[in-house]
């Protein structure tokens, strides 16, 4: 089995009632292997899956804005975080959390919730990047 069909087999938790369809395969050889999947679904959710120079996560899409997934689930109170020993293996485990988990998400996405959700999100990956950063603790030094 080569890649291409790898990584289809591996969305289809979220293929397989054609709530979700594959619109890009993209596997760049040239470029580190680096490798972009995106599922457009039914609703105004959309997922997408990224391999870059061999770093690898998954993205939720709402009105073309993308969040990590982590992010996400972190901020609708979901708490297991799927991943993966490779690309592939983080797909199907995301792509199954993703399934186990879409009334929850369509919902923290509709009209009434998405602009909390949205903050919630931002919220957090702000957090997450002041702690990579070690920013939390820059800003209270005296100079």
């Amino acid at each position: 089995m080569n890649l291409s069909d790898s990584i289809t087999n591996a969305v289809m938790s979220l293929t397989s009632d054609s709530t979700f369809s594959v619109s890009q395969l993209v596997i760049d050889e040239k470029n580190f292997g680096n490798i972009i999947t995106t599922l457009k679904s039914t609703y105004e959710i959309d997922v997408r899956f990224i391999k870059d120079k061999g770093d690898y996560w998954s993205e939720i899409g709402h009105l073309n804005e993308w969040y990590f997934l982590e992010d996400v689930f972190f901020a609708i109170g979901i708490r297991a975080i799927p991943s993966g020993t490779d690309f592939v293996e983080m797909i199907a485990n995301s792509s199954t959390s993703i399934k186990d988990n879409l009334p929850l998400i369509i919902k923290s996405f509709d009209d009434k919730n998405s602009k909390e959700t949205q903050a919630k999100i931002k919220a957090i990956a702000t957090k997450r990047v002041m702690n990579m950063f070690n920013l939390d603790s820059a800003i209270h030094c005296k100079w």
